[in-house]
């Protein structure tokens, strides 16, 4: 059984409420952000996923800072969000940490290196530490590695809209890999994801009889 930090147990409790429960959305379309789904299928894969590639790659990288920083990375996608987009979760995501750290008495430079590995998970940041390339790596290989992305088909209103969505994060993702090892492994998946997603092009809004 992994050791748990100081105080982690009694955050992962209270972001988990942080998330709308199950039973108090529709059933008929499930809301991908409600607890049930999110924490298997994301959060705690990538909890998972940080101690092995700190194992793996960065064995003097502080566990801790990536523990927390992979269980809140994605906070702002719930905390103050106001609108549908998902853009700026992470500067959301750093204020819920700093503030949820900081009630449990953690140190002002340990909350810090939290939130720097945070940060590292906006596409466009450059990590700056050992702990920051775990977690920016952690999180680009769960999405390629779990069911959230088939699911969001699923979660969306729209087909054509998630679509476009997997397209775009497929490759992002990819891109989102600073590890080597890691890049190779994915590219073949990333291949195989580019023939669907040409497949369902070819075949649009044309009949196969119509083709002749």
């Amino acid at each position: 059984m992994n050791v748990l930090p100081p105080k982690f147990k009694e955050i992962y409790e209270e972001y988990y409420l942080l998330h709308p429960d199950a039973s108090t959305l529709p059933a008929t379309k499930l809301y991908y952000l409600h607890r049930q789904w999110f924490f298997p299928n994301h959060i705690d894969i990538m909890l998972d996923l940080v101690r092995k590639l700190r194992d793996s790659f960065y064995p003097d990288a502080d566990l801790d800072t990536v523990l927390f920083a992979s269980l809140l990375h994605d906070a702002g996608l719930v905390y103050k969000r106001t609108d549908r987009s998902p853009t700026g979760h992470e500067n959301r995501s750093i204020e819920y940490a700093t503030i949820t750290l900081n009630k449990q008495g953690l140190a002002d430079d340990f909350i810090q290196k939290v939130c720097m590995a945070i940060a590292a998970t906006e596409p466009d940041v450059i990590p700056e530490s050992e702990e920051a390339i775990i977690v920016r790596n952690a999180d680009a290989y769960s999405h390629l590695s779990s069911m959230h992305f088939f699911a969001k088909a699923y979660f969306a209103d729209d087909l054509v809209w998630y679509i476009d969505w997997l397209d775009k994060k497929v490759h992002g993702s990819l891109k989102k890999l600073t590890i080597p090892q890691l890049i190779e492994e994915k590219k073949p998946l990333v291949a195989e994801y580019e023939k669907l997603l040409e497949l369902y092009r070819s075949h649009k809004n044309i009949r196969y009889i119509d083709r002749a």
